[in-house]
């Protein structure tokens, strides 16, 4: 623990002491982020290392979400799931935008590594303790003095499991062929253009022998993804897109479906995580994927996503550094085998 935090924790938990009044009536107004300036100022001091190597990043222009940097050499880690279109990042100390590139992704816990041409960078530092426990507060710092938001720990680190995925449609009784019978409407295979009575042939590439195979196909993978489906029309072969939704789609709870939205949109990959840690903090989609910091102003892991009303999950910071220390040694690894084939001499720094 740094001294100067050390010295100012004692302080802070006076002033937190103090502030319970505002944090109580603040619970009610956190869906509008309207918490109390005192409230969030309270955590300046515990975010002002963070916040140095939390990074902006962009797609096209626009906010996508937020990273974290991990070697001092330009290398970021963010959610995978948002990065779309040309992407650029934006450091805390400089308004000029650097461009990224995706050097890898990790589909388990939806974590992606950027690359930006940068040295000496201020690196995240890790909380080397066990996930905090429930109660315990956390603060999301952007690029800002203040905390872009402050929340409890909700629930304890656990898996959340993915919901099953689902094309949106129902088949006919048949086993050795994959006939749609009715197509769910707004759903992936509507918005691909399947109808009733189309044959599913292949999904990605693999042939479907049925209905149970097709089935089967589908569940081993995530509400989110896209797959490619060859399907039969009229004896005609045809091909569609289709983007997968979850089972939970089919069937529609509206009260809940109203209680989420009162806090704004939801995450579009918010489950299938090896290890989460629920907090209550107020994000959206796009303030995800950046550090969340302890009251030792260490980064307990990074936000991973915004899953509902006051329910939001960050992956603990021992599941973050094995999975970019997976990440950069598949990365480095393959770099350091090009130069070599090529000739040139490569670095060999291994700095995390």
């Amino acid at each position: 623990m740094k001294p100067r935090i050390a010295c100012g924790l004692h302080g802070l938990a006076l002033l937190l002491l103090a502030l319970l009044p505002l944090v109580s009536s603040a619970q009610e107004r956190r869906n509008s982020r309207d918490l109390p300036r005192s409230l969030l100022g309270a955590f300046r001091e515990v975010i002002s290392d963070p916040v140095k190597s939390t990074v902006q990043v962009y797609g096209d222009g626009y906010r996508l979400c937020l990273g974290a940097i991990v070697r001092p050499d330009g290398y970021i880690v963010t959610k995978a799931s948002e990065l779309k279109g040309q992407i650029t990042c934006q450091l805390s100390s400089e308004a000029p935008k650097r461009e990224a590139k995706i050097i890898a992704r990790d589909k388990a816990t939806d974590l992606a590594i950027l690359k930006i041409d940068a040295k000496d960078l201020p690196v995240v530092s890790w909380s080397e303790a066990d996930p905090p426990s429930v109660g315990s507060w956390l603060a999301t710092p952007a690029l800002s003095p203040d905390p872009l938001t402050i929340g409890v720990v909700s629930v304890a680190a656990r898996k959340i499991e993915p919901p099953q995925a689902a094309m949106g449609i129902t088949l006919d009784l048949s086993e050795n062929i994959a006939r749609i019978a009715s197509v769910a409407p707004g759903l992936g295979a509507e918005r691909a253009g399947l109808r009733d009575g189309d044959i599913i042939r292949k999904v990605d590439g693999e042939e479907i022998k049925g209905r149970p195979h097709l089935q089967q196909t589908i569940r081993s993978h995530q509400p989110g993804d896209k797959v490619t489906v060859i399907y039969e029309r009229d004896g005609r072969s045809q091909t569609a897109e289709v983007k997968l939704g979850s089972m939970s789609d089919l069937v529609h709870d509206e009260r809940a479906d109203f209680q989420n939205s009162l806090g704004g949109a939801l995450s579009e990959r918010r489950s299938g995580f090896p290890l989460a840690i629920q907090h209550d903090s107020v994000l959206r989609p796009s303030e995800c994927g950046g550090p969340i910091v302890d009251l030792d102003g260490k980064v307990a892991g990074i936000n991973i996503a915004r899953a509902g009303r006051v329910e939001s999950y960050a992956l603990p910071a021992s599941v973050v550094r094995e999975t970019v220390d997976k990440l950069l040694q598949t990365e480095l690894t393959s770099a350091a085998s090009d130069e070599k084939f090529f000739g040139r001499k490569g670095s060999t720094a291994q700095e995390r």
